[in-house]
């Protein structure tokens, strides 16, 4: 899914933005009839908002900036309080993950309970300026060949994103977590609710989190699925060893144990195979349009495999794709090799790079992580964004104050992990919980990062946000099915 396959919505250039933003004042409000259209096809009555805030609040003569965001009205007599949804990222905008048909069943079902809106954050989406990155310069072929040549293309890309947009006079080190939570405090007074209720994933709940340290009075009901705690944007790759040995033990007790019979094993074997000699894959220029040979080493591999092993839709493959590397085929890597490519040009925004580097992490966190790195087959590559690097060029730092500390909270919250889950595994949601007495934790078994779209879970947070005590319920997904490596290779449907 892509940024720019979300509905038609109204969305201004900077400049348009801001110099409108001249003539109204923070804490404006502006609502519209609106036709949320989503992905199957379908049109919903909805309101087009958009709200004035402070582009920088310790700064506030920087001006105004527009966030925007689509409101589904509630069926109900008396509506509960507003569920506002908080996708991950950061960068995704609520306005596209709310057009996937799955995820806005459950919009449809939390209507009957209350209204439901789906924020675009300061920097994405409909919120102006959205910072997308200009389209960039080509990489060299050699880009995936080593760490050092993949870690210096991302910081030119972000190094160039953020000259771009501080020229046009965006303030870069306004676009962070505090300043969200600021943000989501100014919508619930716009549209004059006593309380907000969140529903947040991923990235999303580290913004939940934090809206509920600072403002705690204003929470009515929090869910946070796949939990990212506070100091946890930065990933530890043991973590994804241990997921990877489990999806190794899950394909070596499948029917498919002769032809994947140890796949944690073999993509050690593959790695240094790959180290030692980068693989050619063909792929097409996004420029030229010609067929174009780039190399693939050891990062490329340990990129794609990490990204897939939380996917519940793609681990499936992993070792099918592990084992056609180890025949040096390299059919099931080539759509990744192409996409990561063409995403070296364009897909990025200032935002997602500046509210990492502004969020920030501890020192003893990075510590413990480039430790572990030298004990993991996919090295440092978890935290390979998180670069101090990027962050000086695209002059940003950090300033986390206490949202690296543990919270504390009476908040009433319902947490929902799955045990297979690498993004984030279930021990931070454990930890998160031991700061909420009146939280409920619900382990989704053989549940991946992503387990909003399940029926069984919809109806567990419907029933969570009605108000009903959901302590005893129990959640279990099918394990994961494995396929070959020619069923891996057949053309994929688009279910979305």
């Amino acid at each position: 899914m892509t940024h720019s396959s979300v509905a038609p919505l109204v969305v201004l250039g900077v400049s348009s933005a801001l110099a409108l933003a001249q003539s109204h004042r923070a804490g404006e409000l502006s609502l519209e009839p609106y036709s949320f259209r989503t992905y199957d096809g379908r049109t919903h009555p909805a309101e087009l908002g958009h709200l004035w805030v402070q582009e920088d609040r310790r700064a506030p003569s920087k001006g105004l900036i527009q966030l925007g965001f689509v409101r589904l009205r509630s069926t109900a007599e008396k509506p509960r309080s507003p569920v506002v949804f908080l996708p991950g990222g950061p960068g995704i905008p609520g306005t596209v993950l709310g057009a996937v048909p799955v995820y806005f069943e459950l919009f449809e079902k939390l209507q009957a309970l209350s209204d439901v809106i789906l924020l675009d954050q300061r920097g994405i989406g409909t919120s102006s300026p959205n910072t997308a990155c200009p389209t960039g310069a080509e990489p060299p072929a050699d880009v995936f060949a080593t760490e050092s040549n993949f870690r210096r293309t991302i910081v030119a890309r972000a190094t160039e994103c953020g000259a771009y947009w501080r020229a046009k006079g965006v303030s870069l080190e306004s676009f962070s977590t505090a300043s969200s939570v600021e943000d989501l405090e100014d919508l619930r007074r716009a549209i004059g609710a006593n309380k907000l209720s969140l529903l947040a994933h991923s990235y999303g709940t580290a913004l939940g989190l934090e809206f509920v340290r600072r403002h705690e009075e204003q929470v009515d009901r929090v869910v946070l699925t796949g939990v990212e705690g506070p100091d946890e944007s930065l990933q530890m790759p043991l973590v994804f060893d241990f997921a990877l040995r489990r999806v190794s033990d899950l394909a070596a007790s499948s029917p498919l144990q002769q032809a994947f019979p140890d796949t944690y094993h073999e993509f050690q074997r593959v790695m240094g195979e790959l180290d030692r000699e980068p693989m050619r894959v063909r792929i097409r220029s996004p420029k030229t349009n010609q067929d174009l040979d780039v190399s693939v080493g050891v990062v490329l591999v340990r990129f794609v495999v990490k990204g897939m092993l939380p996917n519940g839709r793609r681990v499936g493959q992993v070792p099918a794709l592990v084992y056609s590397l180890g025949r040096h085929d390299p059919s099931l890597i080539k759509e990744a090799v192409q996409d990561l490519y063409n995403s070296q040009t364009s897909g990025f925004t200032a935002m997602q790079f500046a509210v990492l580097c502004a969020d920030g992490w501890s020192s003893g966190r990075r510590q413990l992580a480039q430790e572990e790195a030298s004990h993991s087959v996919f090295g440092d590559v978890p935290f390979i964004h998180l670069d101090a690097e990027l962050c000086d060029r695209m002059g940003i730092k950090s300033e986390p104050g206490d949202s690296l500390l543990p919270l504390w909270s009476s908040a009433h919250a319902l947490l929902v992990s799955g045990t297979l889950d690498s993004n984030t595994p279930p021990p931070q949601a454990e930890q998160v919980l031991w700061g909420l007495p009146h939280g409920e934790l619900v382990l989704v078994k053989d549940g991946f990062h992503e387990t909003l779209p399940s029926p069984t879970v919809r109806s567990l947070v419907v029933e969570f946000l009605s108000g009903t005590d959901v302590s005893t319920k129990t959640v279990e997904f099918a394990p994961p099915s494995f396929v070959t490596i020619s069923q891996a290779a057949a053309p994929k449907q688009d279910n979305r």
